[in-house]
């Protein structure tokens, strides 16, 4: 599940996942993005994960046809968890993918969660 954070700054949509991914919150997640980008060139995501359960291969479809469409509208992405592997993911797409769709990713624990939101305010 995916719950939305509010934040001051309209340039950042803030997200909290808890369990397992599913299309309703794709869905809440795309209206949010096309809502900012009217008033928002450029986009930034900020993430804490609490679990990861998994997505459903529906959800995870349309993210992947959302995201192909909007890669260009996001500038940063930081990532508040305590599992190595999204941190290693992280790094693995900011050297596949960094320059071609210049987006800075970053992987940050849940005792630097304050740096997390400086960093992404910045």
């Amino acid at each position: 599940m995916i719950e939305i954070i509010s934040l001051a700054n309209q340039n950042i949509i803030g997200l909290s996942i808890d369990g397992k991914i599913e299309t309703s919150d794709i869905e809440k997640i795309k209206n949010l993005v096309e809502e900012r980008l009217k008033s928002q060139p450029k986009l930034r995501v900020y993430v804490e994960v609490k679990s990861f359960q998994g997505i459903s291969a529906e959800a995870l479809w349309e993210d992947l046809k959302f995201g192909l469409g909007h890669l260009k509208d996001f500038d940063k992405k930081a990532v508040v968890c305590d599992a190595n592997w999204i941190n290693k993911l992280t790094t693995a797409g900011n050297k596949i993918f960094g320059d071609i769709i210049h987006l800075e990713a970053k992987c940050f624990s849940w005792s630097e969660k304050d740096q997390a939101l400086e960093w992404i305010i910045k």
